[in-house]
Parts: C-alpha cells; sequence; structure tokens
C-alpha cells in the first residue's frame, strides 16, 4: 500500500501573519495562500510552527504575539496550541491542528530576557535570533560588508541562546550568517534546527547551509527542514515568475543532506505563505505527491515517517 498521507510536522509556516496581509477566513478552504485549516487536515499537516515577526522594539514583539494569540485562540480556527511533547497525542482524537509558537527573530527582545521568559510561559517554544538582520544578538544573512560577514553573536547572544535553551526552547538557525552559525555552535550542547532551510551546495543563496553546516546539524542531532521556496531550491530559476519546478528538484536538496548526514537530519520546513512555491507543491495538500514521488526514488515509508514528522518530533523531545 502507498503512504500517502504520514503525520506532517511543518518546521515553518508564516500563515498566523499572512492572513493579515491577504485577508481570508483560516477557517474556510480557500484557493488564496498556501494554508488553512482544512487543506491542513486534507494533507494530514498534524502541526507547524506558525511563525511571527519581532519587528525592531519589545512593543512590536509584544503585538506579533498578540496577532499569534487571537489567531490560535479563535475556536473557529481549529487549532491547539503546542507546548509540550505530550500535546502532540492529544491532537489525535481533538480533530485540531497543531499550532507551535515560534518567534523568528528577537530583535525586540529586551536586554534582560524578560520577554523571554515570559514568552516560554505562554508556551514559545522555538525561536531565531535574527530575521537575517544585524541586532543586538546576532548577525543574520542579510550582510553588505566583509566586516559584518565576520561578525557573530554578541555576548548579550551568547546569553540569550543559555537562557532560551535552559528553558526549553529550540534555536533555529535559519537566518543566522555563516560566522553566527559557527558560534552557536560552539556553545550549544543541545540539538539546533533549521527550520526552513536547504543545501547551498544545490542553490547558492546565503539562506541555505554549506556541507560543514549540514554536517554540524547533524553531529548535535538537530534537523535541517527542506524549504519550498523558489530561491532556495534552483539558483537558475530564483524569481516570483518561473513556477514550474519538478519534485526532482526538492529531492536534490534532500538526497543531498542524506548523503552528508543521514536520513534522520531530514524535516519539512516549507516557508508556505511566506514565499512563492513552485507549482508541484503550491500548496499544502500537494505533499502527498512529494511523499509519494520519494517512494518512487528510493525512499522507504519509514525514512518518510521520519521526514515528514518523527526527526522533528525527536528534536522536541530533546530540547524541550
Amino acid at each position: 500500500m502507498v503512504l500517502r498521507n504520514p503525520p506532517v510536522i511543518d518546521g515553518h509556516i508564516d500563515t498566523a501573519l499572512e492572513i493579515l496581509r491577504q485577508p481570508r477566513k483560516f477557517s474556510e478552504r480557500s484557493t488564496i495562500g498556501h494554508c488553512d485549516f482544512h487543506r491542513m487536515k486534507e494533507a494530514n499537516v498534524i502541526a507547524a510552527l506558525f511563525a511571527i515577526e519581532s519587528g525592531y522594539t519589545m512593543e512590536s514583539l509584544i503585538k506579533s504575539i498578540d496577532i499569534w494569540f487571537k489567531f490560535t485562540s479563535n475556536p473557529d480556527n481549529g487549532l491547539m496550541h503546542i507546548k509540550t511533547v505530550e500535546d502532540f497525542d492529544k491532537l489525535k482524537d481533538s480533530g485540531h491542528v497543531g499550532a507551535l509558537l515560534h518567534f523568528e527573530g528577537v530583535s525586540g527582545m529586551d536586554d534582560e530576557f524578560k520577554l523571554l521568559r515570559l514568552g516560554y510561559h505562554l508556551g514559545l517554544r522555538s525561536m531565531g535570533l535574527t530575521w537575517s538582520n544585524v541586532n543586538k544578538f546576532a548577525t543574520g544573512v542579510r550582510v553588505t560588508t566583509n566586516r559584518q560577514r565576520k561578525t557573530g553573536l554578541t555576548d548579550m547572544g551568547r546569553d540569550l541562546v543559555r537562557e532560551a535553551q535552559n528553558l526549553g526552547i529550540t534555536i533555529d538557525v535559519s537566518h543566522l550568517n555563516d560566522q553566527s552559525f559557527w558560534d552557536l555552535y560552539e556553545i550549544t550542547e543541545k540539538p539546533i534546527i533549521a527550520t526552513h532551510s536547504n543545501a547551498r551546495s544545490i542553490c547558492n543563496h546565503p539562506r541555505n547551509l554549506t556541507d560543514d553546516q549540514i554536517k554540524a546539524i547533524h553531529e548535535k542531532h538537530g534537523t535541517i527542514g527542506i524549504n519550498f521556496g523558489m530561491k532556495f531550491l534552483d539558483p537558475d530559476h530564483p524569481g516570483e515568475e518561473f513556477t514550474n519546478l519538478s519534485l526532482d528538484v526538492v529531492k536534490q536538496h534532500i538526497d543531498h543532506i542524506v548523503k552528508l548526514a543521514d536520513i534522520n537530519t531530514i524535516a519539512i520546513g516549507s516557508d508556505y505563505d511566506g514565499t512563492t512555491i513552485p507549482n508541484c507543491l503550491s500548496d499544502c495538500t500537494k505533499l502527498p505527491f512529494l511523499w509519494e514521488y520519494l517512494l518512487e526514488n528510493g525512499y522507504s515509508e519509514q525514512d518518510i515517517k521520519k521526514i515528514s514528522h518523527q526527526n522533528l518530533l525527536r528534536v522536541f523531545k530533546d530540547t524541550w
């Protein structure tokens, strides 16, 4: 029997904020965007990290948190806030889709980390230090000078990482520049994740990971969420217009990471509702076609279950 719909934990979607930019009801099936309740249920997406932006001030971060909670607590949306590993088991009979709070950058974080501790008690379980920019904690990939490229974690950034990991918050490296990545690698003993990044050897984009970074995440027993964004998949077609890529391009990134690391390092971080997606994965209901393609091209059902949800769930067990 072909495994069409394994459970999926998507490591990164931008739906909570995108719905404000392109108004639609998450509770209703839509042709707008990439995800809503009904499409996620159809694809057996049992949970996802719903990202929020931090902005540059504490006020803007608090505003984003408020938006997230208004979205996830609306009973019409059918979402269940995931705070513990045990909550995933509760999803099975609830009929809900699990929502994990993820900070995509913490530029608005206060110097004493009061908002970090409050965020944890509110259910924050995953975060990146920056959304590609330079802030008081780290340097992101969007830098323009050689000096910035050589800048990594600040002392405050190192303290933030330690505090977050002690609380039980998983650290995401996806938007860090190379130096910040290696600074983080040196100080952490827990698994780290790249929620939505691909292989730079396949697609030379600074948001993608070098071969050494892929190996380093594997050494830390972390995961890399394959990003479906055009500009992160294929260097020849990064623009907004060309969307006719095949599933083989996605498989190339998976193959490369498996070769350097192993199957336990692969996860899904679609970046749905946050970037331009190829037609073959045009919304989350197309995920079963990816699983079928992988099955037909050398991957086992157990491999696919690891990619779809088991690997990321393992990291949560190890870091929460």
